[in-house]
């Protein structure tokens, strides 16, 4: 059983890897695409579209990896420290998790 200053640390990190992971997805995309083009740059444009659908896939299956364990995290921040799942925002809870690390 976890603390409740563990809880709160887990619930903010959870919080914050939900806005990056965002970030990372945009990021992600954009390397694609120009490894995509160079592929279809440097051989026939095929190898470039499947190259995009093959990034696409994998890109597809990373963000939902991580998606899920980040959701996971934060629902086990909150059953640790027993609040409820539907109850405040995420901003709500980031500021009741700081108040507990503060």
């Amino acid at each position: 059983m976890a603390t409740k200053k563990e809880g709160a640390q887990r619930l903010l990190d959870s919080l914050d890897s939900a806005v990056r992971i965002k970030q990372r997805l945009w990021l992600a995309i954009a390397q694609g695409v120009i490894i995509s083009v160079t592929v279809a740059w440097f051989t026939r444009w095929q190898f470039g579209v499947a190259a995009s659908l093959v990034f696409v896939l994998l890109i597809q299956l990373a963000f939902e990896r991580m998606s899920n364990s980040i959701a996971a995290s934060k629902l086990q921040a909150l059953n640790d420290l027993g609040w409820s799942t539907e109850a405040d925002s995420d901003e709500q809870l980031r500021e009741k998790a700081e108040k507990i690390l503060s």
